[in-house]
C-alpha cells in the first residue's frame, strides 16, 4: 500500500483500518520518510494519540531490527512528525546515547539542544548533529556569508564552543547558535584553504590542481561549471593571463582523478564523487543518452580517449554494450536508412581498430553501398571526416566506382574534396574531375562547395585551373548574382554569403593575398571597384581585402578631390525622393515580383512551355522586373542626401537655388538644382547632371557667364544664391 492511500485512510478517521495498513507497510519495509508523512497527516487531523502510537510501533520495529544509526535516523523523522510526544523525544535521546556512547559532552549538548525541553525537533536535531560531529580542530562554514571558523574547544562550564575565525579575535558560540549559523566542512574545502591555509592553497594550485577542484566542488555543493570556477579563482588566486594554462593542467589532472568527472559540453561542469567513480560510471549517462550511430561512436571515442589519458584498461563489458547497439543498427537500418547503417558499420570498424571485440554479424560498408540506390548520396551524408576514407574505400569497391566518385565531387563539402578528388582521379584518370571543375567554373552558385575548394587551392590542382584573380572575379560575380536573385529564399542567400565570406577570409585571407600578388594595377582597380559595389561581404571582410590591396597598390587609394557633381560613386537626392525610391523598390520586390512569381507558376502548370505564351510573357516580365530592381538597388547604394548645411554659401552647388539676371534686358530667372529623382523642369528644378546645371556648378556669386536657357543663348549674372531644400 502506498503512502497516499495511507494518508487517505488517516484523513478518513478509520484508525482500525489504518493500523492494519500501517503494519502491512512496516512488513514491506516502507521508507521511514513516507511513513512519517502519514504521521504528519494524522497530526494535522488532530489524531495525536494515534500518531504517537503508530510512531512507537515504527520506532520499536527499527530499534529491534536495525543498527542504532539507522534507528536514530527513523527516530528523527518520527519525532519531527509527532513533535508533541515526550516519550518519542526521550527514545530519540536514548538512541543518541547508543550512537555516541563515548562522547564527553553528549549530555550537556542534549540539554543545550532543547530536544527534551520542547525545542522544535528539526532545530534540536540540527544542533545535536552539528555539535556531535565536530571536535577540536574542526572547521565550520557560515551558512550565509561563507566565513570559516576553526573549533578550539567546548567549554562545558559555560556551555559554549570557542572558535577561531581567521585574522579575528576568538569567537564564543552556544550550541544552538553555532548550528543555526554554521555547518561542518572538510579540511580540504576550498574555503578552509583560502581562509586558514593560504600557503597550502598556493602550493596545491601549482602542484595538485585536482585537489583544488575537489575543494571548490565541496564548497559549491558537489559540482561547479568552468565559468563559475574562473570567477572564483581569477584574479584573486590566479592571474588572468595564467588562467588558460592552469585550466588545461587542471582538466588533465581531473581526468586522472577517480573522484572527479568532467562533461564535454561548454561550460564544462566539474563534479566531485566522494566515494570515487570509475570511467565506466562517468560514461554511463552519455552511453544511455546516445541514440544515433554517430552518437554511439562519439561515446566510444570519448571512452577510448579517456582510458588512454588515464592509462586504464578498456572494460570489454562497457564497450560491448555500445558496439552491440551499433550491430543492431547496422542490421536494422540497411534497407530503410542506408546512411545510418553505413555510419553504424563504419563506427564498428573504428571499434575493431581499437581492439574491441564485436559480437554478432553485421553488414560491411561495401555491402551497404552495394545495395543502396544512390550510394554517392549516402557517402555524402556521412558528416564525420574521419570516417570518409573507409567510406570511400567501400564506394571504390563498386563496379561503377568512377561514376559514383565523380557524382560525389558535386555533393561533398569543400573540406573533404581533396580526398574525393584523389579517389576519383585514381578511378578514371582524372576525366570526372576535369568535368566537375569545368562545371564549377561555369556556375559557381550551383556548385559552390566545389568552387570554394578550387578557390582555396586543392592539394593536387586539376589541369587548366585558372589563376586566383579569375577565380576571385567569378566568386564576386556569383555573390552579386545571388544578391540580385529575388526568387532565392532569404535563408539560402544568407548561407551563401556566409560561405563566401568564410572562404575569402580563411587562413588570414591566404587565397585573396595570392590573387593580389597576381594582379597588375589595372586589374587591382577593377577588383577594388567590384569589392566596393559587391553586397553580401561583411564590413570586416571588405575592409581587410581593401587593406591587402592598399599594401600593394597604394596609388589606387590616393584620393584626388572630386567635386560632388562629378563623383560617379555618389547620387545626390532629397530625403523625400530617397524614401520614394525605397518605396518603389519595396513595391517591386514584395508585390510585383511575388505576383509575377505566382503568374509563372500558374502558367507553367498549364503544360507545354514551348507553346505557352502566358509563361513566356511572365518570364519576360520577371527579367524586366529583376533588371529594374537591380538598377534601383545600385542607385540606392550610391544615394547621398542633400542637406542645406552642406551647400556652399558663395558658389553654385548641388541643392542651390540660383537667381540669374539676363544681361541684355535685366529679366530675372530662378533655377533650382537637385537630384535626378527630384527633377521638375516645368517648375525650373533641374537634375544636377544636366548640361545647364553642369555649366553653373562651382560658379561664384556675381559671376557672369553665357548660358542657353529656354532655347535662347545669352549672358547671365548670378545675382543671388539660396538653398533649394
Amino acid at each position: 500500500m502506498n503512502v497516499e492511500q495511507l494518508k487517505e485512510i488517516a484523513a478518513s478517521g478509520n484508525i482500525q483500518a489504518l493500523e492494519g495498513a500501517w503494519l502491512e507497510a512496516m512488513t514491506e519495509n516502507a521508507p521511514a520518510s513516507e511513513m512519517a508523512a502519514v504521521l504528519e497527516a494524522l497530526v494535522a487531523a488532530e489524531r495525536l494519540d494515534s500518531a504517537e502510537t503508530l510512531g512507537w510501533m515504527l520506532l520499536a520495529e527499527k530499534i529491534e531490527k536495525a543498527p542504532p544509526v539507522e534507528a536514530l535516523e527513523a527516530a528523527k523523522l518520527v519525532v519531527a512528525a509527532v513533535p508533541i510526544s515526550d516519550q518519542l523525544r526521550h527514545q530519540a535521546a536514548e538512541l543518541y546515547h547508543q550512537v555516541y556512547p563515548r562522547h564527553a559532552h553528549l549530555q550537556a549538548l542534549l540539554e543545550a539542544s532543547g530536544l527534551l525541553s520542547g525545542q522544535s525537533p528539526r532545530r534540536a536535531f540540527r544542533t545535536l548533529d552539528t555539535c556531535l560531529s565536530i571536535h577540536e580542530g574542526s572547521y565550520l562554514a557560515n551558512r550565509f556569508d561563507g566565513r570559516v571558523i576553526r573549533i578550539q574547544r567546548y567549554d562545558q562550564a559555560a556551555g559554549e564552543f570557542e572558535a577561531a575565525p581567521p585574522n579575528s579575535p576568538p569567537l564564543r558560540l552556544e550550541p544552538k547558535s553555532l548550528a543555526d549559523e554554521f555547518e561542518p566542512v572538510s579540511d580540504t574545502d576550498f574555503r578552509v584553504l583560502a581562509h586558514h591555509r593560504p600557503e597550502e592553497l598556493r602550493k596545491l594550485l601549482e602542484d595538485d590542481p585536482s585537489a583544488v577542484l575537489i575543494g571548490i566542488c565541496q564548497m559549491a555543493g558537489g559540482e561547479i561549471d568552468s565559468t563559475a570556477l574562473k570567477d572564483r579563482l581569477v584574479p584573486t588566486h590566479i592571474p588572468a593571463g595564467q588562467w588558460s594554462d592552469w585550466w588545461s593542467r587542471a582538466r588533465a589532472a581531473a581526468n586522472r582523478c577517480r573522484h572527479l568527472s568532467l562533461t564535454d559540453r561548454n561550460p564544462i561542469v566539474v563534479t566531485y564523487h566522494p566515494q570515487g567513480v570509475t570511467l565506466e560510471e562517468e560514461m554511463a549517462a552519455a552511453a544511455q543518452a546516445a541514440k544515433t550511430p554517430m552518437e554511439h561512436l562519439a561515446v566510444l571515442r570519448q571512452y577510448a580517449r579517456q582510458a588512454r589519458e588515464r592509462k586504464l584498461r578498456i572494460d570489454p563489458k562497457f564497450a560491448a554494450a555500445v558496439t552491440g547497439l551499433l550491430v543492431n543498427q547496422a542490421n536494422a537500418f540497411k534497407a530503410r536508412r542506408p546512411v545510418d547503417a553505413l555510419a553504424a558499420s563504419l563506427a564498428l570498424q573504428f571499434a575493431a581498430e581499437l581492439g574491441l571485440a564485436i559480437e554478432g554479424q553485421f553488414p560491411s560498408p561495401q555491402e551497404i553501398l552495394a545495395s543502396a540506390a544512390h550510394p554517392d548520396q549516402v557517402v555524402a551524408q556521412i558528416d564525420d571526416a574521419s570516417l570518409l576514407p573507409a567510406a570511400l574505400d567501400a564506394l571504390a569497391a563498386r563496379p561503377d566506382a568512377a561514376a559514383q566518385l565523380e557524382a560525389l565531387l558535386y555533393l561533398a563539402p569543400a573540406s573533404e574534396l581533396d580526398e574525393v578528388a584523389q579517389r576519383s582521379t585514381i578511378a578514371d584518370g582524372g576525366e570526372g574531375l576535369t568535368r566537375a571543375t569545368a562545371a564549377a567554373l561555369a556556375d559557381p552558385r550551383k556548385h559552390l562547395e566545389l568552387f570554394l575548394w578550387l578557390w582555396k587551392g586543392p592539394a593536387k590542382p586539376p589541369p587548366n585551373l585558372p589563376g586566383k584573380v579569375e577565380l576571385l572575379g567569378r566568386l564576386l560575380t556569383s555573390l552579386q548574382d545571388m544578391e540580385n536573385d529575388w526568387e532565392a529564399p532569404s535563408a539560402k542567400r544568407k548561407a551563401f554569403h556566409q560561405r563566401i565570406r568564410n572562404a575569402i577570409s580563411a587562413a588570414d585571407y591566404a587565397s585573396f593575398r595570392q590573387a593580389a600578388a597576381e594582379m597588375n594595377e589595372g586589374v587591382a582597380a577593377t577588383v577594388k571597384r567590384a569589392l566596393e559595389r559587391t553586397e553580401g561581404l561583411a564590413e570586416a571582410v571588405q575592409a581587410e581585402t581593401m587593406n591587402i590591396l592598399r599594401e600593394r597598390f597604394f596609388n589606387l587609394f590616393v584620393k584626388t578631390r572630386i567635386e560632388p557633381w562629378l563623383d560617379d560613386n555618389a547620387l545626390w537626392t532629397t530625403e523625400k525622393s530617397l524614401h520614394r525610391r525605397q518605396d518603389e523598390l519595396k513595391e517591386l520586390t514584395e508585390v510585383k515580383m511575388l505576383a509575377n512569381s505566382r503568374a509563372i507558376g500558374a502558367a507553367a502548370a498549364r503544360g507545354d512551355l514551348s507553346e505557352n505564351a502566358e509563361w513566356k510573357f511572365a518570364v519576360e516580365e520577371r527579367n524586366l522586373l529583376q533588371a529594374r530592381a537591380a538598377k534601383i538597388q545600385e542607385e540606392l547604394a550610391k544615394a547621398r542626401v542633400i542637406r542645406p548645411e552642406n551647400m556652399p554659401a558663395n558658389s553654385v552647388g548641388i541643392g542651390s537655388k540660383v537667381l540669374l539676371r539676363r544681361m541684355s534686358d535685366g529679366q530675372e530667372i530662378e533655377l533650382g538644382f537637385l537630384g535626378p529623382w527630384d527633377s521638375d523642369p516645368e517648375n525650373r528644378v533641374y537634375a544636377y547632371q544636366t548640361p545647364l546645371a553642369l555649366d553653373l556648378m562651382g560658379k561664384r556669386l556675381g559671376e557672369v557667364l553665357r548660358l542657353k536657357i529656354d532655347g535662347r543663348e545669352d549672358e547671365y549674372c548670378i545675382e543671388k544664391l539660396s538653398p533649394a531644400v
